[in-house]
């Protein structure tokens, strides 16, 4: 094996060097390159050089580190020194392919640097970056650091020890780590920028790849958060939109934000179906229609990625969850071992690969493992005879046979997070050990995603469970992302424009804020919308119009009173608890009022009932009310047993915390929440706000209500829908973007349709299958309804 090892090495730098030789003697530099003309190189002390006010307790440290890397120039051109030999390595030539550059790295390396590629760490160390001593000011350092260069292995975290990000970089080798985007913009970009200095300086100059999970949904209020990204609504309002343009125009967004943050790569989008209505994660899916989504996925992937192929202008879109994870159990999710089974009761199988297939052929960058189990006898290893039920990243019937050598795909491969130690379907055995690793890199899977497993990597290797060749290939498809993403020549972020392009009042950040408020609003479902007068339905409200005054002004002032209350938890009651309006200004003769009882229009809004990220042991109703019941998996039925849940998610942070569970396992309900104000399991909150204002109508005769519910999951209306006078469904809008659809601002129309039904009952959605779109037997709305404003065409829906 040494000896073919040698001659396939051997033979690859052969390669390497006549195409170098080729270049070098002239022709067209740019013709294999991903460059069309010299790429911006730049060094970390150039970097230094040229941002000097930087904090020296932050920066000095790095310097003491490594060596000192420079450029080389031949001809007119320059090309970074990345090992600092002073010659020009095949690595190091931008001119070559990402893969030939790639490969020619990996010859150099030894064993165990390359095992430093295979894991995906789930931190990028910022929320521990160094400090002043009072805690008042960053110094952008990276944690274990010392100031005289010295490296500490292990730290003391919140969350206990962990190694320290300066010695997973310097010393095993981590080049991927993800990050929530916790920081102003700003400070993140200092912090990513020293970051990359400390891997430039280490033995190869290998860049480090920061990733993050889907961060534009703009259900968090109208305020930009502490990151300034801007905000649109889920994939699932994509869906609901279904304008490829603005699908095109948001993965731009995104690719933008995320580079000029010094983020690299998505991890997404899903191109999960949303035919299982319970799945706790289909707003982040884009339709229930496998067509649909596939239309958009290859759109995305494009977008993201800056072209027909990854760009280093754009980001690495890797998609997920392979092969397909939106048909979950009863609608509970594969991170617990309840919910750990995705089921295909339809056949469905083929419909659910289709937007993977539009990705692939997409050139999508990467694949995100799943964590479900497929119940289908075709995806299953078959050992001894017996077909062997596994998480996805285990199968190799999955990760090679269908994704590599059916589908055609080659590139980077990652599991989900914390498949070793947490959610290790069908390997409990051999959990926390070197051979659960093996099993994962043998079927297919390259890299471990969500921690630094360099230990158990390496005793995998030296106790012969991995190859070096499968070593190779692994961390080969790993290290071309960043040769494909320019990161090689230059890794930072220039502060001067990146300060322009997170200016809040800046023509960039507006133009961003613009598009995706649109993009919001547009997405927006007009459910229901009754008349007022003959003609002349309630909404939009139209406070210039005299015959649509005279029919709602019930206080007979003359103009359209109304109140307007926001369901943000930040913010306190009624009109008081939205900046999306000026009440002076925004809204012409429209006279907002503090109190339900002087309004002629109620308006609220309110959260659809939402269910944990990591499931329960039962699939959560989506009636607000209804409790959620154990799910008996071998005798397929429900029992009468109920799961314990509390009501707000405030409440589960205060008593169990976030991420509380180090076995998800064991999660079954407990209280354990801890996803954000809208994925709780009670929903009752929502359902008194309902109450109260239908209490008011009745109180008040005359009084119209208008009910807005952002659909994290679809909703149970069909109890008091024919009490409201008109029904708003969105899929994340801010206050001000749902608000200029009430108010019909700019000429904003609700143009969605729905992407997945709306059940008329609990019990409907039990006799409905997990893989089948659309066909919950008894519906309130199905797939594709929607109205149109009367004023803009009537009130048809479909298109």
């Amino acid at each position: 094996m040494q000896k073919k090892l040698g001659a396939i090495g051997f033979f690859l730098s052969m390669i390497a060097l006549v195409s170098l030789i080729v270049i070098s003697c002239g022709g067209d530099p740019f013709k294999q390159s991903i460059y069309k003309e010299q790429p911006r190189i730049v060094t970390y002390e150039e970097y230094l050089a040229a941002n000097q006010d930087l904090p020296k307790e932050g920066t000095e440290p790095i310097l003491k580190v490594g060596t000192t890397k420079g450029i080389i120039k031949k001809g007119k051109l320059i090309f970074k020194d990345s090992n600092g030999n002073k010659k020009l390595d095949p690595y190091e030539d931008w001119r070559l392919p990402a893969r030939e550059r790639a490969a020619d790295l990996i010859k150099k390396m030894s064993v165990e640097e390359k095992l430093g590629l295979l894991s995906w760490n789930g931190s990028s160390g910022i929320s521990n970056m160094t400090k002043s001593d009072d805690g008042s000011s960053y110094y952008y350092g990276i944690q274990g650091l010392n100031s005289d260069g010295t490296i500490v292995e292990k730290i003391t975290t919140p969350t206990g020890a962990s190694t320290s990000m300066a010695y997973s970089v310097i010393n095993d080798g981590i080049r991927y780590g993800n990050n929530q985007f916790e920081f102003e913009p700003l400070d993140e970009i200092k912090y990513n920028n020293n970051l990359q200095g400390l891997a430039e300086r280490s033995k190869w100059g290998i860049p480090f790849i920061i990733s993050s999970d889907p961060s534009h949904a703009g259900w968090t209020g109208d305020e930009l958060g502490k990151a300034r990204l801007s905000q649109w609504p889920y994939y699932l309002g994509l869906g609901a939109l279904d304008d490829l343009a603005t699908t095109e125009e948001f993965g731009k967004t995104v690719a933008q934000e995320f580079r000029m943050m010094g983020h690299h790569v998505l991890l997404g989008p899903q191109a999960d179906l949303a035919t299982e209505p319970r799945w706790a994660r289909i707003q982040h899916t884009i339709h229930a229609n496998a067509d649909v989504v596939a239309a958009h996925i290859s759109v995305l992937v494009k977008a993201l990625q800056g072209g027909e192929t990854l760009s280093p202008k754009g980001i690495a879109a890797v998609i997920k969850h392979f092969p397909g994870s939106g048909s979950v159990e009863q609608g509970m999710d594969s991170h617990t071992y309840a919910g750990r089974y995705s089921v295909f009761p339809g056949n469905k199988v083929e419909e659910h690969l289709k937007p993977f297939v539009a990705a692939i052929k997409a050139n999508v960058a990467g694949v995100m493992a799943c964590y479900s189990i497929m119940d289908v006898p075709a995806y299953k290893d078959v050992v001894d005879g017996n077909p062997i039920d596994e998480g996805s990243a285990f199968s190799k019937t999955i990760m090679t046979d269908l994704l590599k050598n059916k589908l055609g795909f080659d590139g980077a491969i990652v599991s989900d997070w914390a498949i070793a130690d947490r959610a290790y379907w069908g390997h409990e055995r051999i959990k926390n050990s070197p051979a659960i690793l093996a099993e994962m890199l043998n079927a297919g899977t390259y890299q471990y995603g969500g921690a630094n497993m360099t230990a158990l990597w390496k005793e995998a290797y030296q106790k012969g469970l991995i190859t070096e060749e499968t070593i190779n290939t692994a961390a080969q498809r790993a290290l071309e992302l960043q040769f494909k993403l320019g990161l090689f020549e230059n890794p930072y972020v220039d502060l001067n424009e990146a300060r322009a392009f997170w200016d809040p009042n800046g023509q960039s950040m507006q133009l961003r804020l613009a598009a995706g408020r649109k993009a919001m609003s547009k997405a927006i479902v007009l459910a229901e919308n009754k008349d007022v007068a003959p003609g002349l339905a309630l909404m939009p409200v139209l406070g210039t119009n005299q015959d649509y005054i005279a029919a709602v002004d019930r206080n007979k002032n003359g103009k359209v009173d109304v109140y307007f209350d926001s369901a943000y938890p930040d913010q306190d009651s009624g009109q008081s608890k939205t900046k999306a309006f000026s009440t002076e200004t925004q809204y012409l003769n429209v006279n907002f009022v503090d109190a339900i009882e002087k309004a002629d229009i109620a308006v609220v809004r309110v959260f659809s009932r939402g269910a944990t990220y990591f499931g329960t042991q039962g699939g959560t109703p989506l009636s607000w009310d209804t409790p959620v019941l154990v799910w008996d998996r071998e005798n397929q039925r429900y029992t009468d047993k109920k799961v314990p849940v509390l009501e707000k998610s405030s409440d589960a942070f205060r008593e169990f915390g976030p991420w509380t569970f180090s076995d998800w396992s064991q999660v079954g309900g407990a209280g354990f929440i801890g996803q954000g104000y809208m994925t709780y399991l009670a929903g009752k909150e929502s359902k008194s706000i309902i109450d109260k204002t239908l209490a008011a109508k009745r109180r008040n005769p005359g009084l119209k209500v208008v009910v807005g519910i952002t659909a994290s999951r679809p909703p149970i209306v069909s109890d008091f829908v024919n009490q409201v006078d008109a029904l708003y469904l969105d899929f994340a809008a801010t206050d001000r973007a749902f608000l200029d659809i009430v108010f019909w601002q700019d000429g904003i129309e609700p143009k969605g349709k729905l992407p997945i039904e709306i059940p008329a009952d609990d019990k409907a959605v039990l006799e409905q299958k997990e893989d089948v779109a659309g066909d919950t037997p008894r519906q309130t709305y199905e797939i594709g309804y929607g109205l149109n404003y009367a004023s803009m065409g009537g009130y048809g829906y479909g298109n």
